[in-house]
This record gives structure tokens, C-alpha cells and sequence, in this order.
């Protein structure tokens, strides 16, 4: 019980050296995997037992909710991890406290005034019950709990902590939402998500510090987090604001098709998150402590791990989009696999961001390259749905994303390849060899889907992709396997 209580309750950790980058990512893996398939199951649960178009609404308030956080309290959770893992790096125990309590502070500032306008916008301009619009503002209040905390934790190299903490949360969450749904209390569906956040959020939460950080410190922190917001709601607002513009071109059912696309894509880029989340404070700390050969290295193998991993788990998804929507939610969900398709596409391009890493912990100009990156790809992303919304109607919202988050995965790609002077040329042409055989997958199926095709276009296409990723695949194995011998040992 001692053990359990200090993984669950930790001090500040004030040492300069963290645990190695595979068990960070894989404990990273298990809790995003964790909190990904509560919200997976929230959308599962509320399709299947209410319809369509209660998952639309649920999901509409859900993804405003998101998007108001983006604009400053998730930025506040990033900027706790660089600056806490900085002070670690520096071994400055007091700048450590007093950092994580000035975040905490920027947080719950922009937290309580997002969480108001969430209300307001929910009941005057969405037109939803007051019981959606009394959940979006707390829905904002416990979201930019849950986000700021976990950047805390990440940032002190609390990765068990996280874990731990994302497996009460998950399961307390689908445990009072099947009571919500058995009660029929249908005005309060998103309360579950809402208690699931808190639990997370508030054993971590910092109270104020001693410890005071110079006016300096304290003015490049918010610098950060203006920037990070920009550059959080140019990566990751156009996805929801998809959503909410989508709905003004479409009707409830195509809504609640397009947030059912939504609910299986997104998942399938929680690995590429896992593995930001374990780098980003690694970075921080190795710059902080000028070791800058060891960080270009380490991001030029996490970009080679990601592409070898993760391309070929979006390439089946897309090969397989029509019997996963026929398996999860039913063959009356069928009409959504063209969105379903788009939306891979879009998410696996934003999955290769060892490159946001790299301009997100270092330098400071690094989180301006970043979101002025993601605001051409907001801003293109926007306008390809307005341009085709009145033709194309929901689908110009999976276009849209698909459009914007190309852009907004590309350019820092290139800046950091140029930058650094990475050998990442290969990498791309491996990169495009891997759509392209996708694609052709996909014409080679044609519209109707029939299981042996599929399995030998599957076949085909990982044996493929392991002969073009040989070489980075046989230090992969070769980790793997010394790791298995260490544990067996």
C-alpha cells in the first residue's frame, strides 16, 4: 500500500535525469490508450443506445469544449512540461516549484473564463438545453484540469503517476455514464466525462510556491503559452471546428455519422501522441543541459520509429474502414467509411511530429515556427470547407481537415530536415511510397468489400512496407529483444 500511495501521490521531482525514452513512451501508451478508449466507449455507448443524433449533440458540445481549451489552458499543461523538465535539467529545485505553481495559476485563470463563455455559446448561439450548456462550462473547467496536470506530470517525469491516475479516471467515467444511461437521466450525459477529468486532475493540482520565478521567467512562460495556444488551436482546432461548421451545411444524421468517423480515426493517432508526450520533456532537459548532439539524434530515431509503426497501422485502418464502422456501431452506420477514410488519411499525417518535439522544447522562436505553421493549415483547412461545404456538405469537413493538417504536418517537417541537416530524405520517399500503395489498395478492393481481397491486399502491403523499412526495422527488433532478455534476466 506504501508503494501504491507514492506512485500515486509523488513529491515534485527535482533530479536531472529521467527514465529511459521506451518505458516513458510505453507508459504514455497505456494511459492515452486508457483515457482514448473511455471517450471511444463514451461515443459507442451514447450510439448505440441513443442514435445518431444524440451522439452529434454530445459531440458538438464535446468538441467546442476542446476547442476553448486549446486557447490557453492546454497551452498552460505544455508549458508546464518544458519549464518544469528545464528546471530539472538546471537542478534548480525552487524555479522547479515555482514554475508548476505560476502554470497552475494561468491555467485556472483562462480555465474559469473559457468555462463561461462555453455556456453562454452552448444555450445562445448552439441552441441546446440548458443541461448541455451548464456541462459545456464545466466540461471546459475539468478538460483544462485534466490538460494542465498532465503536462505537470509529464514535465516532473511522472509517467507511472499518469498511467495509474488515467485507469481511475477511465473507469470511473464509463462506470457512472452505464448509470446515466440505466437512469435515463439523458440531460446530464456528459457529467461521467466530466467527474473522470477531475479525478484526474485534482491530487496534482499545485498549490501556490514559496518559491517566486523571475519577472523574466514569468514573462517568457506566457510567451509560451500564447504562442502554444496559437499554434494547439491551429494544430488541433480545425478537427472540431469541423464539427461545428460541418453541422450548419448538413443535417443531424450526417453529423452524427461524420462525429462517428471521428470517434474511430482519432484513436488511432494515440500512439504518436504517447510518443510526443514521452519526448517533449526529454528534449527540454537535454537542451537545458546543452546536450544538443544526443537530442538531434534521438529525434531523427523517433521520426524513423514513427513512420516504420505507424503508417502501416493508418494503411490498414483505411483498408479496413468499412467492416470496423460495420463491427462497432452497426451496418446502419455504413455511409460513414468515405468520411472514415478521409479522416485516416488526415490523422496519419499529423502522426510523424518527432519534428513539433524538436521546435516545441528547445528554442524559444521554435513554438512561432510551429504555429505559424498550423495557421496556414487552419486557415486553408477553414476555407476548403466553406468553399465546398454547399456541394459536398459534411464530406467538405473531412476534406477540409485532410487538407489543413497536411500543411500543418509538412512545414515543420521541412524546417527542422533544413535546420538540423537530418538525413530525412528517404524517410519522405518511404512516406509517399506508403500512400501510394494505399491508395492503390484501395482501387484494387473497389467499392465493395470482400474479406479474401482484403486479406491479400493487407498481406501485400506490410510485406511491402517491412522490406522498405528493413534497415530501421532491425534496430527496432534488436532494442526489443534486449529488452526482453534484460526482463527475463
Amino acid at each position: 500500500m506504501s508503494r501504491l500511495r507514492a506512485a500515486l501521490f509523488p513529491p515534485p521531482n527535482h533530479g536531472s535525469t529521467d527514465q529511459s525514452l521506451g518505458s516513458s513512451f510505453g507508459l504514455t501508451v497505456v494511459a492515452i490508450l486508457v483515457q482514448g478508449l473511455s471517450r471511444f466507449g463514451y461515443s459507442i455507448l451514447v450510439g448505440r443506445l441513443m442514435g445518431k443524433e444524440a451522439l452529434g449533440e454530445v459531440n458538438l458540445v464535446l468538441s467546442l469544449a476542446v476547442f476553448l481549451v486549446l486557447l490557453w489552458p492546454q497551452a498552460s499543461g505544455t508549458a508546464a512540461a518544458k519549464f518544469v523538465a528545464m528546471a530539472r535539467g538546471r537542478q534548480d529545485p525552487d524555479e522547479h516549484l515555482a514554475a508548476a505553481s505560476f502554470t497552475a495559476r494561468s491555467a485556472a485563470v483562462g480555465a474559469a473564463v473559457l468555462g463561461a463563455a462555453g455556456a453562454a455559446f452552448t444555450a445562445a448561439v448552439l441552441g441546446l438545453s440548458w443541461g448541455y450548456a451548464v456541462s459545456s462550462g464545466l466540461l471546459v473547467l475539468s478538460l483544462s484540469a485534466y490538460n494542465y496536470t498532465r503536462g505537470l506530470r509529464a514535465g516532473n517525469n511522472q509517467f507511472v503517476t499518469t498511467a495509474l491516475w488515467d485507469c481511475i479516471s477511465s473507469f470511473t467515467t464509463l462506470s457512472l455514464l452505464l448509470l446515466v444511461l440505466l437512469a435515463g437521466w439523458h440531460w446530464v450525459l456528459l457529467l461521467p466525462l466530466i467527474t473522470g477529468y477531475t479525478v484526474f486532475a485534482l491530487p496534482a493540482w499545485r498549490r501556490r510556491s514559496r518559491a517566486r520565478l523571475a519577472p523574466g521567467r514569468r514573462r517568457e512562460i506566457l510567451v509560451f503559452t500564447a504562442w502554444g495556444s496559437a499554434h494547439l488551436l491551429a494544430a488541433s482546432g480545425l478537427l472540431h471546428l469541423s464539427v461545428v461548421i460541418g453541422r450548419t451545411y448538413d443535417s443531424e444524421e450526417a453529423l452524427g455519422l461524420y462525429a462517428a468517423a471521428v470517434s474511430l480515426a482519432t484513436p488511432a493517432s494515440m500512439l504518436s501522441g504517447a510518443m510526443m508526450t514521452a519526448l517533449s520533456p526529454s528534449v527540454a532537459r537535454m537542451f537545458a543541459a546543452g546536450h544538443t548532439d544526443e537530442l538531434s539524434r534521438q529525434v531523427d530515431a523517433i521520426l524513423r520509429t514513427m513512420v516504420t509503426v505507424f503508417l502501416p497501422v493508418f494503411g490498414v485502418g483505411i483498408l479496413w474502414a468499412g467492416p470496423v464502422l460495420h463491427v462497432v456501431y452497426g451496418p446502419e452506420w455504413q455511409a460513414a467509411e468515405p468520411l472514415l477514410v478521409i479522416l485516416f488519411f488526415a490523422v496519419s499525417a499529423t502522426s510523424f511530429n518527432a519534428a513539433n518535439a524538436r521546435l516545441n522544447g528547445t528554442e524559444s522562436w521554435g513554438i512561432k515556427v510551429l504555429a505559424a505553421s498550423n495557421g496556414v493549415g487552419l486557415a486553408v483547412g477553414i476555407a476548403t470547407i466553406l468553399v465546398l461545404g454547399p456541394e459536398l456538405g459534411i464530406r467538405a469537413s473531412a476534406v477540409g481537415y485532410l487538407v489543413g493538417s497536411l500543411l500543418s504536418a509538412l512545414l515543420p517537417l521541412l524546417f527542422v530536415w533544413r535546420l538540423d541537416r537530418l538525413r530525412w530524405g528517404g524517410v519522405l520517399l518511404r512516406i509517399l511510397a506508403g500512400y501510394a500503395m494505399v491508395l492503390a489498395g484501395l482501387a484494387l478492393l473497389g467499392g465493395e468489400f470482400r474479406v479474401l481481397p482484403a486479406l491479400g491486399v493487407t498481406a501485400a502491403f506490410l510485406s511491402i512496407w517491412l522490406l522498405l523499412c528493413a534497415r530501421d526495422v532491425r534496430p527496432l527488433l534488436g532494442s526489443l529483444a534486449a529488452r526482453l532478455g534484460r526482463a527475463r534476466g
